[in-house]
């Protein structure tokens, strides 16, 4: 009883195993939106999100950005939630934002008083991703050198 016990798990994996090689996993459709932010006479950068975050964007205390997101097209009309996570504001109606048929909205987003990293949370279907902003004090930047930085001009 042992033995064919084994020999049918052998037969198992070996049949799993060949059927797994076989079939390539299909891939995964990638919902990541990108985004072009807009800091008010500060200038301008453009960023895509990876693994569910974006890059760090350095920023000033209290300072807004208006932030166009791009999303697949397959999302368009669809609600998304916007959240900070950190003191940060949404400001406008954030309860009432949906994607463009072309998958874009536009948003706009305050950083807090204090510095650090502020957070917000973007779930528009099955992406969910966070937009990353460090915020410095006027006149103080941060010296990381993995921050992104706008270009100049607006």
């Amino acid at each position: 009883m042992m033995r064919l016990c084994a020999a049918f798990t052998v037969c198992c994996v070996s049949c799993f195993v060949a059927d797994s090689q076989a079939q390539p996993a299909a891939a995964a459709l990638d919902r990541a939106p990108r985004a072009a932010v807009t800091f008010a006479g500060a200038g301008s950068l453009r960023a895509r999100s990876a693994e569910g975050l974006f890059e760090r964007v350095a920023a000033v205390t209290n300072q807004a950005v208006v932030v166009q997101l791009q999303y697949g097209t397959d999302l368009g009309g669809k609600p998304i939630l916007i959240q900070s996570l950190d003191g940060g504001q949404v400001l406008g109606n954030a309860a009432n934002i949906a994607l463009g048929a072309d998958g874009s909205a536009t948003v706009q987003l305050r950083m807090g008083a204090s510095e650090g990293l502020y957070r917000f949370a973007l779930v528009c279907g099955d992406s969910h991703t966070l937009l990353l902003f460090y915020a410095s004090k006027p006149g103080n930047p941060s010296s990381d050198p993995t921050l992104l930085r706008p270009a100049s001009g607006g």
